[in-house]
């Protein structure tokens, strides 16, 4: 039974010591931003890579093109980035003929359906990357 108490009360201790020096954590900022977009083709499993532009990504923009309410037409796809997921997600951005610059995103299924996951803005991705 003194072994139990001797246990117990040292556990107790070390239990009380180990909270007392507990320092309140404070979140730090990266200087890194926050846009994993920003962050790409560092080799981690599912992150954004920098891609080519294929006749995958033409499809998914024209999907996209299709759904916009403008006269303009495409003048070029300026970047595309790709995550590859269940499926692959493209983050595109695109100049039209009347030189505004947008972005978009879409993800395409592994049975090659396309669906916007984020509907046309103005301005480009990597405007806010440094």
């Amino acid at each position: 039974m003194k072994r139990f108490t001797i246990l117990t009360l040292s556990s107790i201790l070390l239990f009380t010591a180990g909270c007392s020096q507990q320092t309140e954590q404070t979140p730090t900022l990266s200087s890194d931003n926050t846009n994993p977009l920003c962050n790409v083709d560092n080799g981690m499993a599912g992150g954004w890579v920098t891609s080519s532009v294929t006749p995958d990504v033409k499809a998914a923009l024209d999907h996209v093109l299709s759904m916009m309410n403008t006269s303009a037409k495409l003048k070029q796809i300026l970047d595309v980035k790709t995550q590859m997921v269940n499926g692959i997600n493209y983050a595109i951005d695109f100049e039209l003929d009347d030189g505004q610059i947008w972005n978009t995103k879409v993800f395409r299924s592994l049975k090659g359906k396309f669906k916007m996951t984020q509907p046309a803005q103005h301005g480009s991705f990597s405007q806010d990357c440094q």
